[in-house]
């Protein structure tokens, strides 16, 4: 992405929720989130959050933590990305989610000083088609101060 586009940058997850057709809303990684999303200059998104409450499996046994189911708790994608107008097209190359690995996800955009707000197109999720709605705020310096 050429030039310093206001997305470009590191934002923390505040909230993801899912609206139903008939008006309910539902929250698939909890109420407690982690998770981060990052735009960069060279046209390049990689976005991950989770349940911040999921299980945490005990040692550090990587066989024993595969057999723990707790993919329905996390989710990342990355890949290239365009900005046209209020959207946003992710094209992702890499998923946790497989279903989504070569698709593109397109997003419409607010931003409002350190907030961003994204929509989702309508998902397919079971026999309904929810939109999606996440929060983010951008974050400052990871790295403190001396």
């Amino acid at each position: 992405m050429q030039g310093e586009h206001p997305l470009i940058g590191s934002w923390k997850l505040e909230a993801f929720e899912l609206e139903m057709k008939d008006g309910r809303v539902l929250h698939p990684y909890g109420q407690e989130l982690a998770g981060y999303l990052f735009y960069n200059a060279d046209g390049f998104m990689s976005a991950a959050f989770m349940n911040a409450a999921r299980g945490k499996i005990q040692g550090a046994d990587l066989e024993a933590a595969a057999k723990t189911s707790t993919y329905d708790q996390f989710m990342a994608y990355t890949g290239p990305y365009e900005v046209t107008g209020d959207r946003i097209r992710h094209f992702v190359e890499v998923s946790s989610l497989e279903v989504w690995t070569g698709t593109v996800q397109e997003r419409w955009f607010k931003l409002d000083g350190d907030r961003l707000e994204l929509l989702t197109q309508s998902l397919t999720v079971g026999s309904d088609a929810p939109i999606g709605r996440l929060v983010w705020t951008r974050t400052k310096s990871a790295v403190p101060a001396a």
